[in-house]
């Protein structure tokens, strides 16, 4: 029996470091692709690990203006849909939990119906809609678009965390004379913490990696880094060492964010498991 349960464990063990391996192998594969030359990027699989290591596609990059506009635009628009899905997503979470408002589950269900609806049948009205007012490739319409459609999930979430905290708590703070700004600073916000982090998380990486807005609704001005980095693929041919060192300096920082929020984030998705 026990030896049966430890072949058991050895087999799921397995098949997890495979799974771990086949999720890291591209990542790996596109770090040692950024050290190469677009000569040694483009050799046969069996020369993939015999070439001379460059950072000349960093270099490039680091040199390059337009590169840096693209990474200050990029975090000015996370950073900027992050606070409104924050803001938005937490009164509208609080709202929908504990206000007796007419036509909250209907609103609910329009908010699931709408995370449903696939992103590219609104660029088409998105793009003449920002163009006719004037604010094609500025970087708050875009901001405030993917906030708009990170805002639903965020909502839906701290809905959760909020269903999930004890009343008593509240009413105790209404007795003792708390209003309702300072039930929800001083008592509400701490408790539903975990829940904030998870959805500023989960917003960041999404508005971070976002491609297909920031590429309608923007070109030089509003230019974020993925839409940087697609520019080395040309109908010429793909550059891949200055893509690949693109695509490393876009994952580093969102990679380095998790990792810094990863026991807040940790703690809201279990919680908000066993709510």
């Amino acid at each position: 029996m026990r030896t049966r349960r430890l072949a058991g464990n050895a087999i799921v063990q397995l098949a997890l470091i495979v799974a771990a391996l086949l999720a890291v192998f591209p990542l790996f594969w596109v770090l040692l692709t950024s050290f190469k030359t677009n000569k040694d990027a483009a050799a046969p699989a069996e020369r993939a690990f015999t070439f001379t290591p460059t950072l000349a596609n960093y270099a490039e990059l680091f040199a390059s203006p337009v590169f840096a506009r693209a990474a200050v635009t990029s975090t000015v628009i996370t950073l900027a849909a992050t606070l409104i899905v924050v803001i938005v997503a937490t009164l509208g979470g609080y709202a929908f939990a504990r206000l007796r408002v007419p036509g909250r589950r209907t609103l609910a269900s329009v908010m699931v119906l709408v995370q449903v609806i696939p992103g590219v049948v609104l660029i088409v009205p998105l793009f003449r809609m920002v163009s006719s007012i004037g604010a094609y490739d500025n970087w708050w319409p875009i901001a405030l678009i993917l906030a708009g459609l990170s805002i639903p999930f965020g909502t839906w979430l701290m809905l959760a965390f909020f269903r999930g905290s004890p009343i008593e708590i509240e009413e105790a703070a209404v007795v003792d004379g708390a209003n309702r700004f300072k039930l929800f600073r001083y008592v509400l916000i701490p408790m539903v913490a975990p829940g904030i982090a998870t959805v500023a998380i989960f917003t960041a990486i999404a508005v971070w990696n976002a491609f297909l807005i920031p590429l309608v609704l923007g070109q030089t001005r509003a230019q974020t880094l993925t839409v940087f980095a697609a520019q080395f693929i040309t109908f010429q041919g793909v550059n891949w060492g200055p893509l690949c060192a693109g695509a490393v300096l876009i994952l580093a920082p969102i990679v380095l964010f998790v990792l810094a929020m990863q026991r807040p984030l940790v703690k809201g998705l279990t919680a908000g498991s066993l709510k």
